[in-house]
């Protein structure tokens, strides 16, 4: 007997309740205080995986391949944060076959229309210019998570794939919702430049979440719009002594990239 797979869907700040009822996966509650969070997971081990949708105003996003959702609502009954865990590849899988499911995954967020988000303290550099960096976890000596590196437009070869640290990040934004997906690589005891077992992850955030982040210590967070805006401005001048500086180097700096508006500021 064939077993039915498992369907989500939902829509970052807006009701969980309307997630729960257009889904036939089950979900299991669990809250502490103002905390929720709804869970859904399958194993590895079993064939079965679920089909996800992401709801989006301008098109939807579409997986078929999930192991495991987990949405939160915090002070609320939005969801704020979602948490995926792709199906991806098997163990012990040639690097070549992750990185083909990697960019097929790319494929579609860039096909729903998902952008690349840079922070604003970071320099604008696209993967053109990744050759001339050669720290995929630096520039200039500071560490960056949204560098040339990880340009999603850039396409790895395997040996700079399997030069990129062993959590490495990309990061999406989309009608006020950002999107981070993780890889996680384990490479293979007998053959390490060959094989290797990862994990594909993506972490939904709603702008409230995401900027929240940018400010220091839980207590002021529920001040953050107030307190970001300061944030940014800080950010911007570092971003512009940073991009000042590659420019002599010879480096070309993306112009055309303009931060995302931040709605609740505007």
């Amino acid at each position: 007997m064939t077993m039915k797979r498992p369907s989500i869907k939902f829509e970052i700040d807006t009701p969980v309740i309307n997630s729960l009822s257009s889904s036939t996966a089950n979900f299991q509650k669990d809250c502490v205080r103002r905390l929720c969070l709804y869970e859904f997971s399958l194993t590895f081990s079993e064939p079965l995986r679920a089909d996800l949708e992401v709801i989006s105003k301008t098109g939807n996003l579409e997986f078929n391949d999930i192991i495991s959702t987990t949405l939160r609502t915090f002070d609320g009954n939005n969801i704020d944060k979602a948490n995926i865990t792709l199906g991806g590849v098997e163990p012990e899988s040639e690097h070549t076959q992750a990185i083909d499911y990697f960019y097929r995954q790319v494929g579609k967020l860039q096909e729903s229309g998902w952008l690349r988000y840079i922070f604003p303290d970071e320099a604008r550099v696209s993967g053109s210019q990744a050759h001339k960096l050669n720290d995929a976890r630096s520039i200039l000596g500071v560490p960056v998570e949204t560098g040339p590196w990880n340009d999603p437009t850039l396409k790895l070869t395997k040996e700079e794939w399997l030069a990129m640290p062993m959590f490495s990040s990309w990061y999406f934004y989309k009608d006020g919702t950002y999107l981070l997906l993780q890889v996680q690589r384990q490479k293979s005891e007998i053959a390490p430049e060959e094989r290797g077992s990862y994990l594909f992850t993506l972490t939904f955030e709603s702008e409230t979440e995401f900027y929240k982040s940018f400010v220091e210590g839980e207590k002021d967070r529920k001040d953050w719009k107030a307190l970001v805006p300061a944030e940014l401005k800080r950010m911007a001048q570092e971003r512009a002594q940073t991009e000042a500086r590659l420019k002599k180097m010879g480096i070309a700096i993306d112009e055309s990239y303009q931060d995302p508006p931040i709605k609740a500021l505007e």
